[in-house]
């Protein structure tokens, strides 16, 4: 197993226990958007390894980035939100040291595939389609004239909107969309808490990523608020053959996505891909 040397270039933190880390290295590592890399770290003459998903685009072919969740009782995590590691990887102590290895994974896009793109992602299990989408948006800035035309549905589970990380990036992407509607590459961005009694400023969509696929017919006396309008459009909109659906995250995000979906028609692996994140 072939394992590169990296350095830890930043750490951005977006909440509490949810962060951003960039590392740097001095030789190229190659990948699909959607694999993932081992980080294996080093601290006190022990080495822990983890699988991250990729967030960066492959066209920083020497500087990986990941967004991870702290997980208490995780066997990595925990040291990367130790200040002491974390100063320690910033100054290259000989003592404490990262390397990555892989890629590994087969949760990539169809390079054949015509299908708009659905993304369904809980937590962390957004990273994978951060890679993709910035991918896609390259190859159409590289080349509009002849990039095929499709659009991302981009659909993110939280618990509260600090935890929607990238949130700024896709926001701006999307409204690229938005000024110009013929651009060949459209993203349209769900956003979406679990508690939003918890967020009281919070005025966007409610409830679990997979919520969005549920449809409960409001009461003639409700108007249509906005959740029950998006689950009314993506009912009416989504279909087997013009959409592929790529769900990552928790097991219960999947499990019910699929469960949902393959009631209408849509078949896991053909129609509907995905990767669980275990704790």
């Amino acid at each position: 197993m072939n394992k590169i040397p990296a350095r830890l270039e930043k750490k951005i933190d977006l909440a509490e226990g949810l962060a951003i880390f960039r590392l740097v290295f001095d030789q190229d590592f190659r990948f699909a958007p959607g694999q993932y890399a081992t980080v294996w770290l080093t601290h006190k003459g022990k080495t822990t390894p983890r699988p991250y998903s990729i967030a960066s685009s492959p066209a920083e072919t020497r500087a990986l980035e990941f967004y991870i969740n702290l997980v208490e009782e995780g066997k990595l995590t925990p040291s990367l939100w130790d200040q002491e590691v974390v100063r320690a990887l910033s100054d290259e102590s000989p003592e404490t040291h990262v390397h990555v290895s892989g890629p590994k994974g087969t949760f990539i896009l169809d390079p054949v595939d015509p299908r708009d793109l659905v993304f369904v992602a809980s937590g962390t299990g957004l990273a994978p389609f951060i890679s993709m989408t910035r991918k896609l948006n390259e190859d159409f800035l590289a080349d509009p004239e002849n990039f095929r035309s499709r659009r991302i549905y981009l659909i993110h589970g939280a618990s509260y909107s600090d935890n929607l990380g990238y949130r700024q990036e896709l926001e701006a992407l999307a409204a690229e969309a938005l000024k110009n509607p013929s651009r060949k590459l459209g993203l349209v961005y769900l956003p979406t808490i679990s508690r939003p009694h918890m967020d009281p400023s919070w005025t966007g969509l409610k409830g679990r990523a997979e919520a969005m696929f549920e449809e409960k017919p409001p009461r003639d006396s409700q108007p249509l608020d906005l959740d029950a309008t998006v689950k009314s459009m993506l009912r009416a909109m989504l279909r087997p053959e013009t959409h592929a659906v790529y769900v990552c995250g928790h097991p219960g995000t999947i499990d019910n996505t699929l469960q949902i979906l393959s009631a209408r028609g849509f078949k896991p692996v053909t129609d509907i891909k995905f990767e669980k994140y275990y704790p």
